[in-house]
C-alpha cells in the first residue's frame, strides 16, 4: 500500500468515526430539544414571511439572488466549519456543517427583501451594510448567548466585510446575468 492509499484509508476511518460520533451527539443531545425547535422555527417562518412580502411580478429574479445568497453563505459556512473556526452545537438535521436556518431562510431572505425593497445601489447598499452589522455584531452574540454558535478564534468583526461581499457581490451577479439575458432577447 503506498502513501496517498494509506492516507486515504486513514481519512475514510476518521471519518466513519466522526460520523458514528456525531450521529450519536445528535440523538442524545440535540434532537427535539427547545434549540432544536429554535432551530425548526428559524427556518420556516422567515419563509413564510418572505412569500407574503415578496413582489411576485419579480419572483424568479429575486429567487435566483437569494439562491446565490444562500450559496455563498453555504460556502463559507462549511470552510468556518470544517475549519474549526466556528460551531454548532445545534443542528437541525446530523451529519451537516451549516446552520440550515441562517443559510437557507434568515439571510436569504432579509437579504432578498433589501434587494426587492432597494432597487438602486446606494439604498441597496446602505440597507446591506446595516443586514451586515446586525448579524455580525446583534444575531452572532445573541446565537452565542443562546449556546447555538460557539467560535474558536473567530470574532465577530471578521464576519462583517463577508455579509457585505455576499449582498454586493449577488445583485452585482444577479443585474449581470439580466443583463445578458436582455441583450440576447434584443
Amino acid at each position: 500500500m503506498n502513501s496517498i492509499e494509506e492516507a486515504q484509508e486513514m481519512i475514510i476511518k476518521l471519518q466513519i468515526q466522526l460520523r458514528d460520533v456525531s450521529m450519536n451527539y445528535w440523538t442524545e443531545h440535540v434532537f427535539n430539544t427547545w434549540q432544536w425547535w429554535f432551530n425548526i422555527a428559524a427556518l420556516l417562518l422567515p419563509v413564510i414571511l418572505w412569500w407574503k412580502l415578496v413582489d411576485k411580478r419579480k419572483l424568479m429574479e429575486i429567487i435566483v439572488y437569494g439562491f446565490m445568497v444562500s450559496a455563498f453563505a453555504i460556502y463559507f459556512d462549511t470552510i468556518g466549519e470544517t475549519s474549526v473556526l466556528w460551531e454548532y452545537p445545534y443542528l437541525i438535521i446530523p451529519l451537516d456543517y451549516i446552520l440550515i436556518d441562517v443559510d437557507y431562510a434568515i439571510m436569504p431572505v432579509l437579504y432578498m427583501l433589501a434587494y426587492q425593497y432597494f432597487p438602486t445601489w446606494k439604498g441597496y447598499t446602505a440597507a446591506n451594510i446595516a443586514l451586515s452589522a446586525s448579524y455580525a455584531f446583534l444575531a452572532e452574540p445573541l446565537f452565542v448567548k443562546l449556546g447555538l454558535y460557539e467560535m474558536y478564534g473567530w470574532k465577530f468583526i471578521y464576519s462583517f466585510p463577508i455579509y457585505v461581499v455576499i449582498a454586493i457581490l449577488c445583485k452585482w451577479l444577479t443585474l449581470y446575468f439580466i443583463e445578458k439575458q436582455t441583450a440576447m432577447e434584443d
